[in-house]
């Protein structure tokens, strides 16, 4: 089964938005709205954070993915290299 930005949402979503007590219905169930929801839950963490820069570098992923706008190869590499970043992280604030 291909990753798709709405399986990472479904996936990742919850579970990192309320490891900071943010409401993930509050995002849009985008690229866009993924991106954001990690930022903000990456603001709170300290710099030096493994999972702060997991949270950023699936961000700037999203930001790339929302930018190619397509379903192409690249694309799907960016978004199995987003869902390998978020396993960690989600894993590690679990």
């Amino acid at each position: 089964m291909a990753t798709t930005p709405d399986s990472l949402f479904a996936a990742y979503a919850s579970p990192i938005a309320h490891s900071a007590g943010i409401d993930p219905a509050d995002y849009d169930r985008t690229p866009d709205g993924l991106a954001s929801l990690l930022r903000d839950t990456a603001e709170d963490m300290a710099p030096t954070d493994q999972t702060r820069q997991w949270l950023q570098d699936a961000a700037a992923d999203l930001d790339a993915i929302a930018r190619l706008g397509d379903d192409g190869a690249k694309t799907q590499e960016l978004l199995d290299r987003i869902d390998a970043t978020l396993y960690e992280a989600k894993r590690d604030l679990a």
